[in-house]
């Protein structure tokens, strides 16, 4: 999965469950990168554990040391970062050990 599709993915979610985070116009540019989760678009630990659940569930990785919003994952495209160092990262694990059986 590219980054550009992992990126919209997040976007997505994060617009549907958070509704202080405008969804994606063509009239207007939003610097979604550079977006603070934590305390910009919610200041709620439950809004982060929600996200944090559907972000799992869409792209089957789990947030084992901090969750998006934490200092590490402070900005959507961190979020997005991880998720798609997670998912192609695994992916060519999984495509090394095929090329080595």
């Amino acid at each position: 999965m590219d980054r550009k599709r992992i990126r919209d993915e997040v976007i997505e979610i994060l617009c549907n469950k958070l509704h202080n985070l405008p969804p994606p116009s063509d009239e207007e540019e939003f610097d979604y990168d550079h977006q603070a989760l934590v305390p910009d678009i919610t200041k709620d630990p439950l809004d982060v554990a929600e996200v944090a659940m559907d972000l799992e569930d869409a792209f089957g990785v789990n947030f084992e040391e901090s969750l998006p919003g934490d200092p590490s994952m402070e900005t959507i495209g961190k979020v997005v970062d991880f998720l798609d160092q997670r998912i192609n990262g695994r992916a060519k694990v999984a495509a090394g050990k095929k090329t080595d059986a």
